[in-house]
């Protein structure tokens, strides 16, 4: 029977696998199916909840791409601001080492106790490369097709009437109507004045007179030469006060009488002068005498009353649109109808907007630095209308070059400390809310959709992996019946 049997096994042994084999890979086949069956129905049933969740949430997440955009170019547009302000704030930071350097030169200059020629020479070649420095950077500071100091993103204004200027405005003053403002002027600004009673005579002159002037605090002492004719005194005193440099001038007439009358315009400048004879030019021997005061400028301008200060006509800072509009007058007398002519102001400085909601609107003007444009507003005796005009060449021109520099510099530091407040406090302030506000959005609102088609393509992956599975499991049925042979054993 042993005999029989093992005979049976090995004899029928093939056949027996196969059949097994194919038993076995059938049952599989039969429950691969029906799991696939099963796999195919939640397969359709969660399909089914995406697609229909799908709309929804395609909607929710375009809003969120929408607003993360629109931060995304919000933001972009404030870090272009930025590299506006910052390249403005270079420059103007070396036009104002430019100028600390011209103020240094010259207040060396003023020390000097000794004129030398050539030095003098040297000094002024230098101050007129400094100039040159500040005009190179007025006319290159640039951001793409953007002129940043010439002018052309500030106030421009035009005066239209004869003796007028426009000089300047506030930065946040308001461009005019195209009619432009009307300027009226009721008076005209005029210069300390003093006049002697009597004529200056050869006899005066033969006594040794002695004239005294005092002005800003310094004493010039002047004495007649005998048998000096009177027209030669004349020019030797004129000679005398233009050595010294006095801002007084000598006011000729036919009488040959002493009038003498101050170089600045306004009642902030006076001067003194006494003389041997009385009346000559003072009321009383060897006493001092002061001018009569000059007057400043008064009017309106667009019907606002106007501070005057000599020729320059400003309104108040107040003044709602045209704060701190800035006129020069130079006619000596009241126009007709006191209406001295339109002056017209255009504003391009740049406008960025400010703000949590990005509402309001902050402006930045930029003032031309070019030198021709900076010190315009500075009273001096040497008539320099501007930085581009100064010199060094004699001791008055020292003086009143370091007042148009000293000017010059308060204006250009002005400029940076508002392009420094507007690009620290304003725009990146701007840009930390609008940082903020884009962090809030991804934190507050998930992307519901890529979770979805996550999860949907995650069911997929699943059933394709039992599905594999079961194909597997057949091909291994079929390739390897050995094993089923050592699971009977």
């Amino acid at each position: 029977m042993e005999g029989f049997m093992s005979i049976n096994i090995r004899t029928n042994m093939s056949n027996t696998m196969r059949s097994l084999g194919e038993q076995g890979a059938f049952r599989n086949s039969m429950y691969q199916n029906d799991e696939e069956k099963q796999n195919r129905k939640s397969k359709k049933n969660t399909m089914k909840v995406v697609k229909q969740d799908l709309p929804d949430n395609f909607i929710n997440n375009d809003k969120v791409r929408m607003k993360s955009a629109g931060l995304h170019s919000e933001i972009s547009h404030v870090e272009e601001e930025i590299s506006i302000a910052q390249t403005a704030e270079q420059a103007l930071a070396q036009t104002e080492k430019s100028l600390k350097q011209m103020k240094e030169l010259v207040d060396l200059v003023g020390t000097e106790t000794e004129f030398n020629r050539n030095l003098r020479k040297a000094d002024q070649d230098e101050l007129e490369q400094l100039i040159n420095r500040i005009n190179k950077i007025a006319d290159e500071t640039s951001y793409g097709q953007n002129h940043l100091l010439d002018g052309s993103k500030g106030i421009r204004g035009v005066a239209n009437g004869k003796y007028l200027e426009f000089v300047g405005m506030s930065s946040n003053s308001k461009a005019s109507p195209l009619s432009g403002y009307e300027v009226e002027v009721t008076k005209v600004a005029t210069r300390a004045e003093l006049k002697g009673k009597i004529p200056l005579t050869q006899e005066i002159i033969n006594n040794v007179e002695i004239i005294v002037f005092e002005e800003g605090g310094i004493s010039n002492r002047f004495i007649t030469k005998k048998e000096e004719s009177v027209s030669s005194t004349f020019k030797s005193l004129a000679e005398w006060i233009s050595k010294r440099e006095l801002p007084i001038e000598i006011v000729e007439n036919s009488k040959n009488i002493l009038h003498f009358r101050h170089l600045q315009y306004g009642s902030t400048y006076s001067f003194g002068v006494s003389s041997s004879t009385k009346d000559l030019i003072s009321s009383e021997s060897q006493k001092v005498t002061f001018a009569k005061s000059g007057f400043d400028v008064s009017g309106s301008i667009n019907g606002i009353q106007c501070s005057g200060h000599g020729q320059f006509l400003s309104c108040p800072e107040e003044a709602e649109g045209i704060g701190k509009l800035t006129i020069r007058y130079s006619g000596n007398e009241i126009p007709s109808d006191s209406i001295a002519g339109i002056v017209s102001v255009s504003q391009n400085g740049f406008q960025f907007l400010t703000g949590n909601t990005m509402q309001s609107v902050e402006k930045l003007c930029l003032k031309s630095i070019h030198a021709s444009d900076l010190g315009m507003e500075t009273d001096n005796v040497s008539g320099f209308k501007s930085l581009q005009d100064i010199n060094i060449l004699t001791g008055q021109s020292v003086k009143d070059s370091l007042c148009v520099i000293v000017k010059s510099l308060s204006e250009v530091t002005d400029v940076k400390a508002n392009v420094s407040f507007v690009c620290g406090e304003t725009l990146k302030s701007n840009m930390l809310n609008l940082k903020q506000e884009h962090d809030r959005l991804v934190d507050s609102d998930p992307n519901l959709e890529n979770s979805l088609y996550a999860k949907a393509f995650a069911e997929l992956t699943k059933n394709k992996i039992t599905e594999n599975s079961g194909e597997s499991s057949i091909a291994q049925a079929h390739q390897n019946p050995k094993s089923v042979l050592t699971l009977l054993k």
